[in-house]
């Protein structure tokens, strides 16, 4: 099989040749792992680069945080004002709707990184009437929906779709959960679920509508030329949600459902990114149509791999299950590979697995365990 019709195939829970797998990484990652191959202007020609590394280490596709393909990610170009200083340009774009976020760097590893929802720019909002009814629904005239753009790598939407191993995702600004909290304050905005609820619903009431008619103009911009929407939105911690199913079920998921059925009127698929312990939300989204759980954080309570796949190895497709917070931080090359040839013993060939890290490999991952991971997998 090809690498999109083995990951097509395993998404759509029909028989593979082997479990595909994708790599993600943060950029010291990156840069070490081109070292240790020996490649030359690593850092000014990723492009150039990028499928000699997928090949070198054994990986079907390059991943983003929550789309399939990192180098296919598209997003309407924005035509508003930057962010003042100190804020800061973040790729999510959430900037382009008010959020603050500044440049972090953790200086033993020269790593940098966005640190989103600093200074919330409804923190001191004590009712509606503070605020304006259009408040974000009036940010979709900063968008020019007529011209995608790769933002990350600079691709053209042509050369992605003469790419046969390549996948066009688009999927911005749909993390309804977290654009509230980034707007409010996430401390804030829970107490508001529970102690100010007519200001909560009139904020997820206008992010939801925000959020539809966003994804609408994304999909009609496309124009049949996306494969996947994806979407991430942190709604649990380590043990378990942070707020109750019952409010899952009555705020968020009737925005989700919406936004799925759109995406899957132009026949696109649906993946939906959560960290933690998201057993108790995620039959919901299941029910509404996903078809990519991404994540599978196996570190978080009631989600290793044997609950991973009793649960919904016949409903819905996993990307990654390869813990990144402990197991491939802390273990050996040959507790990673045990891990993996347990996951590959309970999906064999049958779909509904894409092998990858639950998030983008850390700095303080050694390499050998990274190398590991995809020996494992192509064995």
């Amino acid at each position: 099989m090809k690498k999109r019709e083995r990951i097509i195939s395993a998404i759509k829970l029909k028989g593979v040749d082997k479990i595909p797998s994708s790599y993600r990484g943060t950029k010291h990652i990156n840069i070490i792992l081109y070292k240790y191959f020996d490649y030359k202007n690593y850092e000014d020609h990723i492009l150039e680069n990028y499928k000699g590394l997928l090949e070198n280490i054994g990986a079907d596709i390059w991943s983003s945080g929550s789309k399939i393909s990192a180098f296919g990610n598209f997003v309407p170009e924005y035509i508003g004002p930057p962010p003042h200083e100190p804020y800061a340009k973040d790729r999510d774009l959430f900037y382009t709707i008010g959020i603050n976020s500044i440049n972090k760097k953790i200086k033993d590893y020269e790593y940098d990184f966005c640190e989103y929802g600093v200074d919330p720019p409804l923190a001191s909002v004590e009712n509606i009437e503070d605020l304006k009814k259009d408040f974000i629904m009036s940010r979709l005239e900063l968008f020019n929906f007529s011209n995608l753009e790769n933002r990350y790598f600079k691709l053209s939407l042509q050369e992605i779709l003469e790419d046969e191993d390549e996948f066009v995702c688009i999927g911005t600004l749909s993390s309804i959960f977290m654009i509230c909290c980034y707007l409010r304050g996430m401390n804030q905005f829970l107490m508001d679920l529970a102690l100010n609820k007519r200001l909560a619903e009139f904020i997820i009431k206008s992010v939801g509508e925000f959020c539809i008619e966003f994804c609408k103009k994304e999909l009609e911009a496309s124009k049949g030329k996306a494969d996947y929407y994806g979407t991430w939105d942190d709604v649990a911690g380590q043990d378990g949600p942070m707020f109750s199913p019952e409010v899952f079920k009555k705020y968020f998921l009737p925005i989700y459902k919406e936004i799925i059925e759109q995406v899957k009127k132009h026949n696109i698929f649906f993946g939906w990114h959560c960290c933690g312990s998201v057993n108790e939300v995620l039959p919901y989204m299941i029910d509404a149509g996903i078809d990519v759980f991404d994540v599978a954080q196996t570190s978080a309570k009631d989600m290793d791999l044997s609950n991973l796949h009793k649960l919904y190895s016949k409903k819905i497709c996993i990307h990654g299950a390869m813990d990144a917070q402990k197991l491939l931080v802390n273990m050996k090359p040959s507790d990673i590979k045990e891990e993996v040839k347990r996951a590959i013993g309970l999906w064999g060939e049958r779909g509904g697995l894409i092998l990858a890290p639950s998030h983008l490999v850390t700095p303080d991952t050694p390499i050998e365990n990274v190398l590991a991971l995809y020996e494992a997998i192509n064995d």
